[in-house]
């Protein structure tokens, strides 16, 4: 019976850079090379089965070093890049890579086969056993899955013709010479007694095969050749490069929810949480920008009609294209949150909309990297860590609850009218936290979206540090704000039915002020 293998790769990807070519070449390796295929059986030979001998494991590989078929499934070449720590300036330089590698799919086997070789119920049995222990093929995160079966493809990959125009070279073993050893390393016998040979020069515990020299003892030496290898010229059928694309839904809901980390040598306290709100909203306006001058077919719609010359968005400025301010709250609320142990520093930054997030603003959102709080304040790193809706994050702000407590200030939206037929009643506003109470009661009944309300109680500190009202910054950064002389206050709603968050009202609310976060009943203390 001939030898077929069956490869499945279950991360959908193939990891492996050609041999003499640099990783940031971006050039990949396939099909998979009977090289590094046969190397990689001697090395889970070593770890998962040294009770084989290696006379027996020669017998498995020895028939297999000559030049197999393929059966190649559907695939595209892919790569991402990144940055990674390189030190050589500085603890803060870095260097760019491309991690290059062959997108296939998941159920869709590659076979390699040797039709001629026949192997004995025993050897089959050894080959079996270390096909079924590997895990990877060649880098690490090539993970793989190996069997041997008795299928037999149409293989669609084999040696090419000497007319081949385009053949493309694979890295096999040489059937003279790989199992031999001139070129495997020695030592002195009385050396080695005297152990006067470094540690470091001993090779890994293997058979003095060429086949089993490592990669650093070849680049030493800077053989011509590498040693028990050759390069055989395969045909690469050209239908198999064009992976078929997974169809697209026809409509694609958009993410309500942006999620952000914040990071840095001091993190704001959340007493600051406006100006951390405002900080992050000229921060994502001006990323909109950027994004509108890269792509100015998509920007047209954003265009103010006040002032052609600029672009803006509408969900992330909370202004109509005129410029005039948008009053159904379908824009973006920019809610810092403290949900650190103690509560005490803003750890994260979550920006929602009912309109929710369109290309150029999850754009937006992937440039704002800094946060620059003031002028002589160190900056914030930000990293987007989530793009969905209220129900893919596990937040408090988002959870279910009957009773919501105040998690920062809730401000006024107006002040106490003393004149005219809709005068506010003496007794309404006899202090600013009886007045910022009846506000928030009447915003509450003005909200077909939230159930009836059944008790609005007084809260005399917020959160677990037991903060006053008066602690938090309420003024905004804008000419003429008068937010810090709103009456405001710090309350605790029982809504009839449970009511999932975030729960924000008031002035200033898309900035974070009046954020309410849930509690269970008689356990305040707990924020």
């Amino acid at each position: 019976m001939s030898v077929v293998i069956n490869l499945k790769f279950p991360a959908g990807r193939y990891h492996a850079t050609p041999w003499g070519h640099h990783v940031n070449e971006g050039v990949v390796e396939w099909p998979p090379s009977p090289w590094r295929l046969l190397r990689a059986l001697v090395a889970v030979w070593k770890r998962t089965s040294p009770d084989s001998s290696v006379a027996q494991v020669r017998r498995v590989l020895e028939p297999l070093i000559q030049p197999p078929r393929f059966r190649l499934p559907q695939h595209r070449v892919a790569h991402t890049r990144h940055y990674m720590p390189w030190e050589k300036k500085g603890p803060a330089d870095r260097t760019l890579v491309f991690d290059t590698f062959v997108s296939v799919s998941r159920t869709d086997p590659l076979f390699i086969g040797w039709p001629d070789v026949e192997l004995s119920d025993e050897d089959r049995s050894t080959l079996s056993r270390l096909l079924a222990n590997l895990s990877s093929l060649g880098r690490a995160e090539g993970w793989v899955h190996a069997e041997l079966t008795d299928e037999q493809p149409s293989w669609n990959c084999g040696l090419a013709s000497e007319t081949d125009p385009n053949p493309v070279p694979v890295f096999c073993p040489d059937p003279a010479t790989a199992f031999s050893d001139q070129h495997y390393p020695t030592f002195d016998p009385k050396k080695l007694a005297k152990g006067k040979v470094n540690p470091a020069d001993y090779l890994f515990d293997c058979p003095r095969w060429h086949l089993c020299l490592d990669t650093e003892t070849i680049h030493d030496k800077k053989w011509p050749t590498v040693p028990g290898a050759r390069w055989v010229n395969y045909t690469r059928p050209l239908e198999t490069s064009a992976m078929h694309a997974k169809p697209q839904p026809t409509t694609r809901h958009k993410p309500t929810v942006a999620r952000f980390l914040l990071d840095g040598p001091v993190l704001p306290l959340v007493t600051d949480t406006l100006r951390v709100a405002e900080a992050f909203r000229r921060a994502a306006m001006s990323q909109f920008k950027h994004w509108c001058r890269r792509n100015p077919d998509g920007a047209e719609p954003f265009r103010r009609t006040d002032k052609p010359e600029r672009y803006a968005s509408p969900t992330l400025s909370g202004k109509e294209p005129d410029g005039s301010l948008r009053k159904d709250h379908q824009h973006a609320y920019y809610l810092p949150t403290a949900e650190g142990d103690d509560g005490r520093w803003l750890t994260h930054v979550t920006v929602t909309a009912r309109d929710g997030f369109g290309p150029g603003e999850v754009a937006a959102f992937n440039g704002v990297r800094r946060l620059k709080l003031a002028a002589d304040a160190d900056e914030l790193c930000v990293q987007l860590v989530g793009l969905g809706t209220e129900c893919d994050f596990r937040t408090p702000f988002f959870d279910e609850s009957r009773v919501w407590v105040s998690a920062t200030p809730f401000v006024a939206t107006r002040y106490p009218k003393l004149r005219g037929s809709k005068r506010d009643r003496p007794e309404v506003y006899a202090s600013p936290r009886d007045f910022a109470r009846h506000i928030l009661q009447q915003e509450l009944g003005r909200r077909p979206d939230l159930p009836p309300v059944e008790a609005i109680e007084d809260v005399e500190w917020i959160g677990r540090q037991q903060l006053r009202t008066l602690q938090f910054q309420r003024f905004r950064s804008k000419r003429d704000d008068d937010g810090g002389r709103r009456p405001a206050g710090a309350f605790r709603i029982t809504f009839r039915d449970p009511v999932r968050g975030p729960v924000c009202l008031g002035h200033s609310c898309h900035f974070g002020l009046g954020l309410f976060a849930p509690a269970e009943d008689g356990e305040i203390d707990k924020l």
